[in-house]
């Protein structure tokens, strides 16, 4: 029997040494998984993550028997890396049958979607057993601090190729790992002389110890402030001044994004000033668009056109068809019984300046004149069908300083009232059109067929939400009417502007549903999405919305004010803007006034940091004070109980405290055992409760208060020395007092 129980003994020692050793860097393998999993596929990231602990420690185990084999060890390992990386490279090769590249997967290029189990499968593989490696070699065969940092690196590396930043309770966990690492596995480095390193006894002032340096790190963490994330959309003059033609000798300048940005908030708006609006007749908000989407593929808007030489410029030979020409056609064709005003569009003009703005494409309004000169003259043209307005410059030049006058024919009320009262369906529409024999009859018929093809779309989505937009609009005659009231439904409905908020389902369902929480992206695609679902041809357009006037008169236009909305097409009216986000969007954009904003949000990080730290100050405090506060407790609950009661309580509060300083069980110690086990460690005896408790558990006895509560006064006296064990010249000087 006597080898079993040596045999279970070795056995327990070595399942602890393990333990010891393998939990920190196990526990930083797992964040960096789930670190790295999150930023390209949230919802697969905790599926992932509780994969990742026990693959982990089967690497370790593996890894651990090919360092006790030594020579042959090696072998194995190589060939088990051989094996894996084989694995690993067929993944990739039957996930480019899906027609997704890997290293756009990888690097999350955009229109790439995140979710693509093949690849996800082949990283988690080959990119776990690599991970792994190098942290069992750096923290069980010889201790590197800097290779473990190098792990440490990879999911900041991820999220800067990919353009994002991580959370601050990310970052937190990561960088308190990796110090745990290195204060408790360098006390651990098998490379080393155990001598010379000390041992590492794992008691509960270690774990305090360690306890209170994870609280400390992660309050510090949390609180130095992260650098500012903007979605896609947010990063304005980057998003806008991107290179023309990707490639080293390129001129500087991309001609556009072939991706809106992510409806996916969790940013905070940048106020910094990027180009100034000089207009003449204060208007209160100008809508100026940068580009159109009419794809969605679930998350995000892809264009319609992808390739540049297939974009047709609109000029004087080729002028467009706009609104004008279609309420021009449409007063011939539908005059007699809905007559177009003649007021309806009115000319305007502004001024768009900025000596550090350099965008090749033009924010500008809906309707802006381009076509007044030759192809060859133009400063402008519009690109088709969407009119997106190109800067012209020669093919290698840098597009020079805004500053840039803009004339477009703004719609005006009667506009309104005319679209509103145009009470047609599309159907309706085209049906009146098809029977009119009018050149002017197929021109409109051609221009709304041409939106029907490219804007009715919406990407399949469910019934629920169809069946929303359905009820939204059962009421209303026409599609102006309809269009209406998608776009007030928003506001109707409790919907809130949040560019901070960041929802656990990033789902449209959810949004329009559950959350009623998001930022512009959100709202826009919304709203295009279900009027489509009623048959609305309707486009999302991503632009700036200038409204911020300034005291001098013009409008300033800041990165925060990168917003997106909505155009839908009115039988007889052509492309009318639609915004449905909640108007909160200019009270939080907005950095007018005195108030400066960057200080009020900078404020309340501060507090929400404050409180952050207070509560894991509280936290820190309740755990290092956790046995006195217990004692308080329990001396406040004596008070309730029978004398009788509180005798036996007390005693076995003893026993506690007794098993608690010495880390050994005084369970079955007898009172006459407990009372030399006392005096022998602690110099002290509460020999009133002692007796008290033979006397009351034994004898029947029925304590009085007054005996009681000597013997309660002489254990308050005595619970310093019976809480902890006394050093011997304290101990020595405890006896000397008492003898």
């Amino acid at each position: 029997m006597k080898p079993k129980k040596k045999r279970k003994r070795i056995t327990k020692e070595l399942f602890l040494d393990r333990l010891n050793r393998w939990f920190c860097p196990i526990a930083l393998g797992t964040a960096i998984c789930f670190c790295i999993i999150h930023i390209i596929y949230p919802p697969d990231a905790l599926k992932y993550t509780l994969l990742a602990v026990p693959a982990l420690i089967i690497t370790f185990i593996l890894l651990d028997l090919f360092k006790i084999l030594k020579g042959a060890g090696g072998l194995l390992y190589i060939l088990c890396l051989l094996v894996i990386n084989i694995y690993t490279i067929s993944l990739v090769f039957r996930g480019t049958y899906t027609g997704v590249n890997p290293i756009a997967w990888f690097y999350g290029e955009e229109g790439v979607s995140g979710w693509h189990p093949t690849y996800m499968r082949a990283l988690f593989t080959g990119g776990g057993f690599f991970l792994a490696s190098i942290l069992y070699y750096f923290t069980q065969v010889r201790y590197r601090s800097l290779g473990v940092m190098l792990c440490t690196l990879f999911p900041f590396v991820f999220y800067a190729k990919r353009g994002d930043i991580m959370s601050e309770i990310m970052i937190t966990l990561i960088l308190t790992l990796f110090l745990a690492v290195m204060i408790h596995n360098r006390r651990l480095d098998p490379a080393k002389d155990p001598k010379k390193l000390g041992k590492v006894k794992i008691d509960r002032a270690y774990a305090i110890s360690f306890a209170l340096f994870i609280s400390v790190t992660a309050a510090i963490a949390m609180t130095v402030q992260k650098p500012t994330y903007r979605s896609q959309l947010e990063k304005s003059a980057d998003f806008f001044e991107t290179l023309f033609f990707s490639g080293a000798g390129s001129s500087g300048y991309e001609n556009m994004s072939s991706s809106s940005s992510s409806r996916r908030g969790g940013f905070s708006y940048n106020n910094n000033p990027l180009f100034y609006v000089h207009d003449e007749d204060n208007s209160d908000i100008y809508y100026l668009r940068r580009q159109v989407y009419g794809k969605f593929n679930g998350d995000t808007w892809e264009s319609n056109t992808y390739s540049y030489w297939r974009k047709t410029p609109y000029s004087a030979d080729e002028p467009e068809y706009g609104t004008e020409e279609i309420l021009q056609d449409a007063a011939v064709v539908f005059g007699d019984k809905v007559p177009v005003p003649d007021t309806a569009l009115a000319l305007k003009h502004i001024r768009l300046a900025d000596d550090d703005f350099h965008s090749t494409f033009l924010p500008a309004p809906y309707g802006t004149i381009t076509d007044d000169e030759p192809y060859y003259a133009l400063k402008y043209y519009k690109y088709s069908p969407t009119s997106d307005i190109f800067r012209i410059r020669t093919w290698s030049e840098t597009p020079k300083k805004l500053d840039d006058d803009v004339y477009f024919l703004s719609p005006q009320p009667n506009m309104t009232r005319y679209a509103m009262s145009f009470e047609m369906t599309g159907e309706e529409y085209l049906d009146a059109l098809s029977q009119d024999g009018s050149p002017e009859a197929a021109r409109l018929k051609e221009d709304y067929d041409t939106a029907v093809s490219n804007y009715t779309d919406y990407g399949g989505q469910n019934e629920r939400i169809n069946e929303l937009a359905r009820q939204v609009t059962k009421n209303c005659r026409g599609d102006y009417a309809k269009a209406a009231a998608l776009e007030s439904y928003f506001t109707l409905n409790g919907f809130t502007y949040s560019t901070e908020y960041i929802p656990p389902d990033n789902s449209l369902e959810y949004f329009i549903f559950n959350s009623k929480t998001g930022y512009c992206a959100g709202y826009a695609t919304a709203m295009t999405v279900m009027a489509r679902a009623v048959g609305l041809p309707a486009r999302y357009v991503e632009g700036f919305a200038a409204f911020e006037r300034m005291p001098a008169g013009e409008i300033v236009v800041r990165e925060g004010h990168a917003h997106a909305f909505v155009e839908v097409y009115i039988p007889g009216a052509g492309w009318m803007t639609f915004d449905p986000t909640v108007s909160d969007y200019r009270s939080i954009t907005s950095a007018s006034g005195n108030l400066n904003t960057n200080f009020v949000f900078y404020l309340l990080f501060l507090l929400s940091r404050f409180f952050i730290v207070l509560i894991i100050a509280a936290f820190i405090i309740f755990f290092v004070l956790f046995d006195r506060i217990k004692e308080r407790l329990l001396r406040i609950a004596l008070v309730f109980m029978p004398v009788k009661k509180r005798v036996l309580k007390l005693y076995a509060n003893l026993i506690r405290l007794m098993n608690f300083s010495t880390k050994e069980e005084h369970n079955s110690y007898t009172v006459k055992m407990l009372r030399e086990e006392m005096r022998e460690t602690r110099g002290v005896v509460p020999e009133k409760l002692l007796q008290l408790f033979e006397k009351t558990a034994f004898g029947g006895y029925e304590p009085t208060k007054e005996e009681y509560s000597k013997a309660y006064k002489e254990y308050k006296k005595c619970y310093k020395y019976l809480r902890r064990v006394p050093r011997e010249k304290e101990l020595a000087k405890i006896k000397e007092i008492q003898a």
